[in-house]
């Protein structure tokens, strides 16, 4: 081990593989990552680390994801994040853009986190993240047509089990199970379950690609450009009526 000083945000000169077998020690996490409006989450304990072809393959009951070993440019970590006097120390994975892959929060407060962080050296410390930019804190409301709604609506009509991946050149993730309850709130369509979270922004989705592929339904999300947002719902063609 070594003897640390908890920084509030440092870059650290470790392999990303290396620090995320460790995630099993920690506790329960979330991974995560965004693209065009749509955020996808697994929370719960990751059971297995292991790297295969160049993707870190994060496994057990709550996560299923895989990190491209090759866009990590950055392996930062963030301690700023206190909800309800709970500590949510997060580790940021970021491209050589500056973009973040990942990012992989702690949920059981900083013991966990820095009791494994003690056994690589000390990180170079970095200013505080700007979070004010943007339009946070303005109220939207989601439309009732809005197109994003359009297979989960059509899933929850027919009580379906569907699958819903975020599909990103350096990032998969996915979560299976029976359609829950669509719950908009600030402007969003959200899915919330205790292991998976979905959070996909009014507008973002203008059309859904309609694919058939070995006897399932994948619907596809485009924004207005025609672009792929990484996020694809799937089924049985029963799920969706």
């Amino acid at each position: 081990m070594t003897n640390r000083t908890p920084l509030k945000r440092e870059r650290l000169d470790v392999g990303p593989a290396t620090l995320l077998s460790r995630l099993p020690d920690i506790g329960r996490v979330m991974i995560s990552s965004q693209h065009l409006g749509a955020t996808h989450e697994r929370i719960g304990k990751v059971e297995t680390v292991h790297v295969e072809d160049g993707w870190i393959v994060c496994q057990g009951a709550e996560h299923n994801s895989r990190i491209s070993t090759a866009a990590i440019d950055e392996v930062i970590i963030d301690r700023t994040s206190v909800m309800r006097e709970k500590a949510y120390p997060r580790i940021e994975l970021r491209s050589r853009e500056g973009e973040i892959i990942a990012n992989v929060t702690g949920f059981e407060g900083l013991e966990p986190f820095d009791a494994i962080l003690a056994e690589f050296p000390q990180g170079t410390q970095l200013p505080p993240e700007d979070r004010n930019g943007g339009t946070a804190g303005e109220r939207r409301e989601l439309a009732e047509n809005d197109p994003g709604l359009e297979p989960f609506a059509a899933a929850g009509r027919s009580g379906g089990r569907i699958r819903v991946e975020l599909d990103l050149p350096s990032f998969r993730q996915a979560w299976e199970g029976d359609m829950p309850a669509i719950k908009p709130a600030m402007g969003y369509i959200n899915l919330i379950l205790p292991d998976f979270h979905l959070h996909l922004r009014g507008g973002a989705v203008a059309s859904w690609r309609r694919e058939e592929v070995a006897g399932r339904v994948r619907f596809v999300a485009l924004d207005t450009e025609g672009t792929d947002l990484g996020l694809v719902v799937s089924g049985s063609p029963a799920s969706f009526g």
